[in-house]
């Protein structure tokens, strides 16, 4: 089972039995938070990014797990590069592809409006998201290090970017449009 809430999935689990995940289902859909779902459901776990989403830090979790991290497709210069940043260090980050991303929601699905930077071969190619050309994504241009890259993305960011707000891209256009 899994038990999403504004485009992101809050916890999981798994059960044989029918009775606990009706159970389960009845305690989420009546708006528990997670650790009463946990204390109604024991097999039903979550994580600290999850919780962050509850108390409305998900934003400042993200990057500390970022920064954290020691996945080898995280580029730690970059990631301490971009959090140097205010204006990106208000936006939600997220990996796809080796690549940093920002999201001005914290749910999926993201927003892609914002400049992505891919490292490749030592060198960060900055590219749109959503005007992607047939032949992939369109370019903004290359830099030799990650606070050149990272300057590029804080200059093609729109006006009055960010906050990231919790809920979805979809969310962000319904409100965007009234």
């Amino acid at each position: 089972m899994s038990f999403w809430e504004r485009g992101v999935a809050m916890a999981k689990g798994s059960t044989t039995g029918l009775d606990e995940a009706a159970t389960a289902t009845g305690v989420w859909q009546s708006g528990a938070n997670l650790e009463d779902l946990r204390s109604a459901c024991q097999f039903v776990q979550y994580g600290p990014l999850a919780e962050a989403h509850e108390r409305g830090t998900a934003v400042e979790t993200m990057w500390m797990i970022y920064r954290q991290t020691a996945a080898p497709h995280v580029d730690h210069d970059l990631i301490e590069a971009a959090y140097a940043q205010p204006q990106l260090r208000a936006l939600f980050p997220f990996h796809s592809h080796r690549s940093l991303n920002f999201s001005r929601c914290t749910g999926f699905p993201y927003t892609h409006d914002l400049p992505v930077v891919t490292p490749v071969n030592g060198r960060y190619r900055l590219t749109w998201w959503k005007t992607r050309s047939p032949h992939g994504p369109a370019d903004i241009g290359e830099t030799d290090n990650p606070r050149d890259a990272v300057a590029l993305v804080v200059a093609h960011l729109p006006p009055e970017c960010g906050p990231a707000v919790a809920g979805t891209a979809d969310d962000l256009d319904k409100s965007d449009s009234t």
